[in-house]
């Protein structure tokens, strides 16, 4: 008997103009049709929480030839269990000061970065706003808002390899609500 695991998918660059449109009903199917159950979506940016018997590295191929066939284009994810998103929740370096959840971020990266491909995020001090690697995480404290942030804007710049998606700490909170509640059905 094959054990249900259950994840977190992060997708980027969805939903973000016209030609980047996925209807999350799409991906609610695509993810079925590939064998995922209980599964459920999360706002119009490409999140999704499901169970599957699919190891990771399979899963992760499966999504994304589903959403490269879809949307026509490479289109690169990462998951992340409830273990995994619990560890992020604990290991969030700002708890001191973000004060106001939907300003306080995760970067999630499909893969590990270097330090080199780091410099330009940590080269310089980003004063009042706030920036602390994890391993495939970053964490970003915006006090006054994304819209106009150097910080943010330099985050945009690195060449990392993968998926690079930033989620603020709303999501990432309703995420892990729902992956908790999903993976006890």
């Amino acid at each position: 008997m094959t054990s249900m695991k259950w994840y977190a998918l992060f997708i980027r660059g969805v939903n973000v103009g016209t030609k980047n449109s996925l209807p999350m009903t799409d991906l609610r199917s695509m993810l079925v049709g590939i064998g995922c159950t209980g599964v459920q979506t999360y706002v119009q940016s490409g999140n999704a929480v499901f169970g599957t018997p699919l190891g990771e590295a399979a899963l992760t191929e499966a999504i994304e030839k589903v959403l490269s066939d879809y949307m026509g284009r490479p289109i690169a994810v990462a998951l992340r269990t409830l273990m995994q998103l619990n560890a992020i929740i604990e290991k969030n370096p700002f708890t001191h000061i973000a004060t106001v959840p939907k300003y306080l971020c995760v970067t999630f990266l499909s893969h590990a970065p270097s330090r080199s491909q780091l410099t330009g995020l940590c080269a310089q001090a980003w004063t009042p706003e706030q920036v602390e690697i994890g391993s495939k995480e970053i964490y970003t404290w915006y006090p006054n808002g994304q819209g106009r942030s150097p910080l943010a804007a330099a985050l945009g710049k690195l060449k990392l390899r993968g998926v690079v998606t930033t989620r603020n700490w709303n999501t990432v909170l309703e995420l892990k609500r729902m992956l908790a509640e999903t993976g006890r059905r």
